[in-house]
C-alpha cells in the first residue's frame, strides 16, 4: 500500500511538472530570461548549422561568417550544441526555443525518485520528486533552455546511472552515468562543481578506505567507472579550453569570469539580505530553512553510513554554493542564478524523511518485533515528514508558475518595469515579416527595445536609427520601427512630419521607401485564448489580431494630436474605447449635448469611485478592471488644462500582506508597474477623455497599487489638490 502510494505521488509529481515543462511550447519566445535568453542561445546554435562550425557566435543573421571574436567563448558548448541539432531536425521554429529544456527537465523527478529509491525505498524517492516540483524556482525554468537546465539534468542523470551500477554493475548503467556526466560538464562549469565531492569522496571510498568502512561493493567495475569519469572530466576541460585557445578566446573566458564575480559584499549575511525577496519567492522559507537543518544531517549520515548515495545532496550543495556566493554579479542581475540549490533541496529532505523514517522503524521495533510493522512505521513517518512541507509548498510552488511566466522569468526586475514583448512582435509577425524575405534588415529606434526575442522573429540584421529616413535620400533599411510610449512628444510630431507613419497600438511602423503622408492607425483586436491556445501557444496573452485597413476612430485621435488634417468617423461607435473617441470628437467640434450622452455611456463603464483630482494636467476619473489571461487596470483621464510637459501616470505595487495558504513572506521590493501614454501628455486637448493600461503582473500576497504623476522632461509633475501623495487604485489578493 505504501509503494503504491509513493508511485501514485511520483505519477503526480512528474504529470504536474511535464505540464509546467511543455506548457506554452510552440508560443512565441516573449522577452526575459525564458524567451528572449533561450532564443539567444539557440540562436547562437543556429550559426554553428548555418556556417558549420564548432563555434556558438553573436552577429545573428548578418549574412556573412562571424567573425572568432563573435565566438561565444565563455562557457562550455553544450548549452549550445544540443539545441543545434533541434534545429537541424526541425528548423527555425519557436517550439524549437523551449523543446530541449522540456524534454530534460520533465526527467528529474523520475531521476530524483529513482536515485532515492534505490538506497531508501520507494516512500523516500517519492519525497524526492516530491520536494522538486514545488520549489518556485524549479517550476519556473523547467522550459529554461540554458545551461542551468543542463546541468541538473546531467549531474542528476550522473548520479542515478551511478547508484543503479553499483548494484547491478550492467554497463548501461555505466553508460548512463557517463552521460549525464557529459551533460553535466557540457552545460557549464557549474556541472564541475556540482559533481567534483562527489567523485571525491569516490575516490576515498575506492582508493584510500579499508573495504570494512564501507558497505560492500563491486570494486572493480566501481575503479572503471570512476577513472571513466576522471576521463570525461579532463577530457571535457581540455576540449573548451582547447577550443578557446583556438579561437583566441581565452582572454574573453578569463575576463568574463571576472565580470560575473563583480564586487563581493561584505559578508555573506550582507549578499544574501541584499537578495532575500528573490530567495523567499524562489525557494519559500520553508525549503531555505529545511535546507539549512539538513546541511547537518546530510554530513552526519556520510560520516556514519559512507554510501556513495550520502554525498549527493552534500555534492550538489557545494556546487550551487560556489556559483551563487562567488559570483556576485551574475546572481545579482540573474535570478535563476540559485536554482542548483534544487535539487539539493530535493535529495535533502529524502534524507531528513529517511532519517526520520529510520527512527520511526527503530521505536516500532522496540514495541513491536514483527519486520513489517518496523517497516510500515518508517516508510510512514518517512512519508509524513517528507510530503508534509512538500504540502506546504505545493499552494506557492503552483502560484509561481503564472508569475513567471507573465514576466518572462524575472519576477519583479528589482523593482523595474516588466514588458513582454508580445504586441509588438505580433505586428512583426503579421505585418511586416509576410511582406520581407527573412534576412532583410530594420531600423529600430531604441524605444522599441528590439531584443533577442524579436531578432529571432525577423531573422535579419537590426541597425539603430534614431529617426526614419526620408524616402529621397533613400534608406538602407526598407522598414523604421519605434513604440510610441518610448518617443516623446516632440520626438513624435517630428517623426509624423517627416514620414507615414502606421500606427499599431503602442508600435509605429514607417516604410522608408514611401513618401511621408498623415498617419494611419490599425486596430489591434484582443481575444482570450480557447483551451488549446491557452495549453500550446500562450496561458498568460490575449490572441491578437491587426486590422488591414486603417481604423477610422483611431486615425481621427492620432492625427487631430500631430496637427494633421483629420476626417471625424462616420456612425456610431461599437466599443468602449471608440466611445471615449466619440466623446473626444464631440468636444472638438463643440457639441455638448452628443459629448454628454457618450460622457455619460463611459461613465457607467468605468469605476468612478477610484478618482483622484491634480493641480494641472488631467484628473483621474475612474478606472475599468479588464480580466482574463492578462489581468489589467485600465486608467481614465480627463484632461483639464492645456500641457506644457511631458508625464507619465507612475503606477507602483508593494506587498502589504501575505497571501492565505502561502508560506511567502510580504515582499519589500516595491515595483514599477506602468509606461509612459503611447500618446504623450504634451499632445493632451483639454477636455478630451484619454485611457492608459496597466498590466497587474500581480505577485503572491496583498499587492497594492497605487499612482501618482512624474515628469518625463523636467517640468514638475502635477499634485493632487488634497495633498495627498499617492492615488490608491486597487488591491489584489
Amino acid at each position: 500500500m505504501r509503494d503504491r502510494i509513493a508511485v501514485g505521488v511520483v505519477v503526480l509529481a512528474s504529470a504536474w511538472f511535464a505540464f509546467t515543462a511543455f506548457w506554452g511550447l510552440f508560443g512565441t519566445p516573449a522577452a526575459g530570461h525564458l524567451g528572449a535568453g533561450s532564443a539567444g542561445n539557440v540562436m547562437a546554435a543556429e550559426q554553428i548549422l548555418r556556417w558549420h562550425i564548432v563555434y556558438p557566435a553573436f552577429d545573428w543573421y548578418s549574412g556573412t561568417p562571424p567573425a572568432t571574436t563573435a565566438y561565444i567563448c565563455h562557457h562550455p558548448f553544450g548549452q549550445y550544441w544540443i539545441p543545434a541539432v533541434f534545429l537541424w531536425l526541425f528548423g527555425h521554429h519557436d517550439f524549437v526555443v523551449r523543446l530541449p529544456a522540456a524534454l530534460l527537465s520533465s526527467t528529474v523527478p523520475a531521476l530524483l525518485y529513482g536515485i532515492a529509491s534505490q538506497r531508501w525505498g520507494r516512500p523516500v524517492g517519492a519525497v524526492a520528486a516530491a520536494a522538486y516540483v514545488v520549489v518556485p524556482i524549479a517550476v519556473g525554468f523547467s522550459d529554461f533552455t540554458n545551461l542551468e537546465t543542463f546541468c541538473i539534468f546531467g549531474s542528476l542523470l550522473f548520479f542515478w546511472g551511478h547508484s543503479r551500477h553499483l548494484v547491478s554493475g550492467r554497463r548501461r548503467h555505466l553508460v548512463a552515468s557517463l552521460v549525464g556526466l557529459l551533460f553535466a560538464c557540457a552545460g557549464d562549469w557549474a556541472g564541475y562543481l556540482l559533481v567534483a565531492p562527489a567523485l571525491g569522496w569516490s575516490f576515498l571510498r575506492r582508493f584510500v578506505l579499508a573495504p570494512r568502512l564501507t558497505p560492500p561493493f563491486r570494486r572493480g567495475p566501481y575503479a572503471r567507472w570512476w577513472w571513466l569519469s576522471i576521463g570525461v572530466v579532463a577530457g571535457t576541460l581540455a576540449l573548451w579550453i582547447g577550443l578557446f585557445a583556438h579561437a583566441h578566446q581565452i582572454h574573453a573566458w578569463i575576463a568574463s569570469g571576472s565580470d560575473r564575480a563583480g564586487a563581493h559584499a561584505s559578508s555573506i549575511r550582507a549578499l544574501l539580505e541584499r537578495r532575500r525577496d528573490w530567495i523567499d519567492f524562489s525557494f519559500t522559507p520553508v525549503a531555505v530553512a529545511l535546507g539549512e537543518v539538513a546541511l547537518p544531517v546530510c554530513a552526519l549520515r556520510l560520516l556514519l553510513v559512507r554510501a556513495d548515495e550520502e554525498s549527493y545532496a552534500l555534492s550538489l550543495l557545494f556546487g550551487a554554493s560556489l556559483q551563487y556566493l562567488l559570483f556576485e554579479e551574475g546572481a545579482d542581475v540573474h535570478i535563476f542564478w540559485s536554482i542548483y540549490f534544487a535539487p539539493y533541496y530535493a535529495l535533502a529532505l529524502a534524507q531528513l524523511a529517511h532519517t526520520a523514517g529510520a527512527l520511526a522503524g527503530g521505536v516500532a521495533g522496540l514495541l513491536s518485533p514483527a519486520p513489517a510493522r518496523r517497516r510500515g512505521a518508517a516508510a510512514a513517518a518517512a512519508l509524513a515528514v517528507g510530503l508534509t512541507p512538500v504540502a506546504l509548498m505545493a499552494h506557492d510552488g503552483c502560484a509561481s508558475l503564472w508569475v513567471w511566466r507573465r514576466t518572462g522569468g524575472r519576477y519583479d526586475q528589482g523593482g523595474t518595469a516588466i514588458r513582454s514583448q508580445i504586441d509588438l512582435l505580433e505586428v512583426l509577425q503579421q505585418v511586416l515579416m509576410p511582406q520581407t524575405a527573412r534576412g532583410t534588415r530594420i531600423a529600430a529606434n531604441g524605444s522599441a527595445h528590439f531584443g533577442w526575442e524579436e531578432q529571432w522573429q525577423w531573422r535579419g540584421p537590426v541597425d539603430k536609427a534614431a529617426l526614419p529616413v526620408s524616402a529621397d535620400f533613400g534608406a538602407a533599411d526598407p522598414f523604421w520601427i519605434g513604440r510610441s510610449s518610448g518617443l516623446m512628444a516632440d520626438v513624435q510630431r517630428k517623426v509624423a512630419s517627416a514620414a507615414h507613419v502606421r500606427v499599431y497600438g503602442d508600435t509605429w511602423i514607417v516604410d522608408q521607401r514611401e513618401p511621408a503622408g498623415p498617419v494611419d492607425a490599425y486596430r489591434v483586436t484582443e481575444r482570450e485564448p480557447h483551451a488549446l491556445e491557452w495549453l500550446l501557444l500562450d496561458g498568460t496573452e490575449p490572441r491578437r489580431t491587426v486590422g488591414s485597413e486603417p481604423d477610422p476612430w483611431l486615425t481621427w485621435e492620432w492625427r487631430t494630436h500631430l496637427g494633421q488634417p483629420a476626417v471625424e468617423p462616420a456612425g456610431d461607435p461599437a466599443t468602449l474605447d471608440e466611445m471615449r473617441i466619440a466623446f473626444d470628437a464631440a468636444i472638438e467640434r463643440g457639441d455638448a449635448a452628443a459629448a454628454r450622452r457618450w460622457r455619460a455611456g463611459i461613465d457607467a463603464q468605468i469605476d468612478g469611485s477610484v478618482s483622484a483630482r491634480f493641480e494641472g494636467l488631467a484628473d483621474l476619473v475612474g478606472v475599468r478592471r479588464i480580466g482574463g489571461v492578462q489581468p489589467r487596470l485600465e486608467l481614465w483621464f480627463e484632461a483639464t488644462t492645456p500641457l506644457h510637459g511631458d508625464f507619465t501616470f507612475d503606477v507602483r505595487s508593494r506587498i502589504v500582506a501575505p497571501a492565505p495558504w502561502s508560506v511567502l513572506p510580504a515582499a519589500g521590493t516595491e515595483r514599477e508597474m506602468a509606461f509612459p501614454p503611447s500618446l504623450p501628455t504634451k499632445l493632451w486637448k483639454t477636455g478630451f477623455l484619454y485611457s492608459t493600461q496597466v498590466v497587474l503582473d500581480h505577485r503572491i500576497g496583498r499587492e497594492l497599487y497605487t499612482g501618482r504623476w512624474a515628469s518625463r522632461d523636467g517640468a514638475p509633475a502635477p499634485e493632487r489638490v488634497d495633498g495627498q501623495h499617492e492615488t490608491r487604485l486597487l488591491v489584489l489578493d
